[in-house]
């Protein structure tokens, strides 16, 4: 796809990582599905780049870019970064942004991949700035952590309760794409730094510049070992709410000021 570059920070301390792993996979369904992919990575690792980039090899050369990150933060920086390298592609390639997409995912979300181009079939039907996906319920419930499942509907409900003018979402899915002319929300919200730097950037950009956000629902089904790894895990509940406190305070805030 000409039009979408896919974007992830990315960071891994192991090539053993379930993490790793996966994210190996993303770059070959990236070369499968001809998505152009544009890493920012801070892992110490050497050589990491390169596996990625092989991962991605396509007909025509690698779909897979890898950045080293530049800047100091944590993932609301190498965010900022690989939306702003996808956004000097892009105007580098293309006449104009009217039609042109970035989207952000975590990489070890393998599946997601494939559903990026009828994401953007959907958002050029009905002309949305910013468009998060919606899980499915049957897969969601089937292939997440049970605890997973139920923190992230939990903070769906309320995020939603705040969230006057705008569409039910899926808050806490990841994955978020826009129009490159959206991309500045992201870029300019440099404050950001977990999962506000994803979801704060869309409320003020639907609550200042009036950006239309939709919804569109996938059968997405999450990687088997993530579940295996992360369920009846009491250090992956305490995550889950660390989670859950950061978004009510940070999302929260954001969703309640713009009231």
């Amino acid at each position: 796809m000409k039009n979408l570059i896919v974007v992830a920070p990315t960071f891994y301390s192991d090539l053993n990582e379930t993490r790793y792993r996966l994210g190996l996979e993303a770059c070959k369904e990236a070369a499968r599905c001809d998505i152009r992919l544009i890493l920012v990575d801070a892992s110490p690792i050497p050589d990491m780049a390169k596996h990625f980039v092989e991962a991605g090899m396509g007909k025509h050369g690698s779909m897979v870019t890898v950045l080293k990150q530049k800047s100091k933060g944590r993932k609301g920086s190498a965010l900022r970064e690989a939306i702003q390298a996808a956004v000097d592609e892009m105007t580098q390639n293309s006449d104009g942004d009217a039609n042109c997409f970035v989207a952000f995912q975590e990489l070890e979300k393998v599946q997601m991949i494939s559903f990026w181009a009828s994401i953007v079939k959907h958002m050029e039907r009905t002309s949305s700035d910013i468009c998060i996906p919606r899980r499915a319920d049957k897969e969601f419930k089937a292939s997440y952590p049970i605890e997973q499942y139920h923190q992230e509907n939990f903070v769906n409900l309320y995020l939603d309760t705040l969230a006057v003018g705008i569409p039910s979402l899926d808050w806490t899915m990841g994955p978020i794409i826009f129009r490159m002319s959206m991309a500045k929300h992201w870029t300019e919200f440099i404050d950001g730094e977990l999962w506000d730097a994803q979801l704060v950037p869309l409320v003020r950009a639907a609550r200042q510049n009036s950006a239309k956000i939709s919804s569109y629902e996938v059968q997405y089904e999450h990687p088997k070992e993530m579940k295996a790894e992360e369920e009846f895990s009491p250090e992956w509940c305490e995550k889950r709410l660390f989670q859950t406190n950061f978004l009510f305070e940070h999302v929260g805030k954001a969703l309640k000021e713009g009231s």
